[in-house]
């Protein structure tokens, strides 16, 4: 079904290949997930392979890419596509229509289908991505984990022979995690459709027996289970320290409602973080989680209660003045890149708060050359991958040491050891008195890491505990999901 031969790409303006002298063969109805670390190339390998690599992208190829015997550099994108359905890392950058189901019905109104079939394929594929009630939704009402449902549903809507999922669940919650990757292997055994994942998150997929190849700088270096565990074993545990009683507290929430149009998301929320503390949030998709963090920020005013910070009162302060002192980086790491170029991302904010001299130009320098990103200091940010373009959020977050960090799944798009990595320099932070607040969906790192998680439902607290005890409590309601697979220390 596929042959790849000697590919090589560079992009143009990069000294570096994207990939190097690539060799793959995956024959019909065969289940293959892509490993490695962030930035190796999977993606552009993926790009290749649906041929948008070589129509969408100015570079240098070389080799040969065919998929059922249409050669991708060469074809017509809309050919390939007849055979090829990608659904990309970043759900936003694929969508164009303005709800769910004119975006799902998109593809085949194009190929000219009878209207009974399209509403015939529409529920279908609705349905076989857990998407159905999102049907009559407009796309920008939708959370990250709904909108990565509905790329899916989109791409499965043209049943294509081949489909390749780039990271189809950073943005998902456990229980849709594993729903998605158990719905995927399915539809492969029924439809016998050759099936590419390029995942981190390889656990979720052992179980379906799948042909795990690693990639590493450009080039495909192995085959087999991956053995890198999620986080490094060296990796601190946090302090789990007592959630009660605080002492410098920064933030103080009281009875906090928040509803979008009137439809409530956050219901009665009561908390107090203290400085220095590392706090995760986690709970299913659309539990009120990003919205917790904008009314941290004061991007979100409450519809009833109050949220203090830093002894201000989020209603009656600027959100500019107050981003001084609080950083956030959301979901999308597209929806904060500014500048054109990485070393003017990454000092973006201390310019606009004037703040830039020398003394805070050696924290960027050091804080790029950490996350691996010092070679880039010239490169515009679009031509990072997703996990580096998310490590450059972070950079220009912490670039003026804020007092209270917010984080909106920030290891989306980040292989193990930049997690790991990503995790420390967080803890780091914490040790110079922030206070660090991370969505996340990851038990093992939230394990390892947080001394306090907060567990959201339906808009409501309902875990508010240390480290240890709130899992235990977790593990008494049912949220086996939500468990660390490695034993809490």
């Amino acid at each position: 079904m596929i042959k790849v031969r000697d590919l090589s790409f560079r992009f143009r303006g990069s000294e570096r290949y994207a990939l190097r002298d690539v060799n793959l063969d995956i024959a019909p109805g065969e289940f293959v997930v892509i490993t490695g670390p962030s930035g190796c190339g999977k993606s552009t390998l993926a790009l290749a392979l649906g041929g948008y690599l070589f129509r969408q992208y100015a570079g240098e190829a070389a080799g040969t890419v065919l998929v059922d015997g249409v050669d991708t550099r060469t074809a017509e994108t809309y050919d390939v596509a007849e055979i090829v359905g990608l659904v990309q890392q970043n759900p936003e950058a694929q969508f164009c229509t303005l709800t769910v189901a004119d975006e799902v019905a998109f593809g085949l109104e194009n190929r000219c289908l009878p209207g009974e079939e399209i509403i015939q394929r529409m529920n279908w594929a609705l349905s076989i991505a857990g998407a159905q009630y999102l049907r009559d939704r407009p796309l920008a009402t939708l959370s990250g984990g709904e909108k990565q449902k509905v790329a899916i549903a989109a791409m499965m809507a043209a049943k294509p022979q081949v489909l390749i999922f780039d990271e189809p669940t950073s943005n998902l919650d456990p229980p849709a995690t594993a729903e998605v990757f158990a719905v995927i292997e399915h539809i492969r055994q029924k439809a016998d459709i050759t099936v590419i994942v390029i995942e981190h998150k390889t656990g979720y997929l052992r179980p379906f027996n799948p042909c795990f190849l690693l990639m590493e700088d450009g080039r495909i270096v192995g085959e087999g289970v991956p053995s890198v565990p999620l986080i490094s074993s060296d990796s601190p545990q946090g302090t789990q320290g007592n959630s009660g009683e605080l002492e410098g507290t920064l933030v103080s929430v009281r009875d906090l409602t928040f509803a979008y149009d009137g439809m409530p998301v956050l219901n009665g929320v009561t908390l107090d973080l203290a400085a220095g503390q590392f706090v995760a949030v986690m709970g299913d998709n659309g539990s009120g989680k990003t919205t917790l963090l904008r009314c941290l920020l004061g991007l979100l005013r409450p519809t009833t209660g109050q949220v203090m910070v830093l002894g201000h009162d989020t209603r009656h302060m600027l959100v500019s003045a107050l981003a001084r002192q609080v950083g956030l980086v959301f979901q999308n790491p597209d929806h904060q890149l500014f500048a054109d170029s990485v070393w003017a991302e990454a000092t973006f904010a201390l310019r606009n708060f004037d703040l830039l001299d020398a003394a805070s130009e050696t924290r960027v320098k050091s804080l790029l050359e950490q996350c691996g990103l010092l070679p880039y200091r010239d490169v515009h940010p679009y031509r990072l991958s997703y996990g580096e373009k998310r490590r450059l959020n972070l950079v220009s977050v912490l670039s003026h040491d804020p007092r209270l960090v917010l984080l909106d799944e920030v290891l989306i798009g980040q292989d193990p050891r930049n997690a790991a990595f990503i995790m420390d320099l967080l803890q780091a932070q914490t040790r110079r008195g922030s206070t660090v607040v991370s969505v996340t969906h990851d038990p093992e790192t939230t394990s390892r890491y947080a001394d306090r998680v907060i567990f959201l439902n339906s808009g409501r607290v309902v875990v508010d505990a240390p480290t240890r005890s709130a899992f235990a409590q977790l593990a008494e309601m049912g949220y086996d999901d939500y468990l660390p697979d490695l034993p809490l220390r």
